[in-house]
């Protein structure tokens, strides 16, 4: 038996907005970037003062077929560089989706150094999970653009590990 894994985006209201996902590109904008290039006209500028945030990035994994059970979900940055020091990927997990904001967000509050290895991993198991379809909690990440930030452009490539045992 084994398990199918499909990644999820989630938009809009309620982050009720289902879009299977190919990549997760931060943006300005409450949307999934589809086409893998929209990120490049909705950009996060760096601001004059204060600090700029994308729009969060809320995603799950959805299991389906057949299988037991998923268990030990759990996720964590585990390689790339963001292109400027003073940039932060912040993260975290909830139950369940509220609308996603550009503002400073109540739920991605891990800062990069704070589950950047595995030990530092964010729990996203969602009980018990032994139903199909069933779906990990919600991931929810953030890119912050304080004023302090001096290079421009894309951060860089950026390594999410999703972790689970299957029986």
């Amino acid at each position: 038996m084994t398990a199918t894994f499909e990644w999820y985006v989630y938009t809009e209201a309620s982050a009720a907005t289902e879009t299977a996902a190919s990549n997760w590109n931060m943006m300005s904008t409450d949307a999934y970037d589809s086409s893998g290039t929209d990120y490049q006209t909705n950009r996060i500028e760096i601001p004059d003062v204060g600090t700029n945030y994308g729009m969060e990035r809320w995603i799950r994994a959805k299991f389906s077929s057949t299988y037991n059970a998923i268990e030990n979900c759990i996720m964590w940055h585990s390689s790339g560089s963001l292109s400027d020091g003073n940039l932060d990927l912040t993260a975290g997990v909830t139950d369940s989706g509220i609308t996603p904001t550009d503002g400073n967000s109540v739920i991605a509050t891990n800062a990069l150094a704070d589950w950047d290895t595995e030990g530092e991993a964010l729990n996203v198991q969602n009980g018990t999970m032994e139903s199909t379809p069933d779906y990990s909690k919600y991931f929810v990440v953030q890119l912050e653009i304080p004023s302090t930030v001096t290079t421009t452009g894309d951060i860089g490539a950026q390594t999410i590990t999703f972790q689970y045992d299957e029986s």
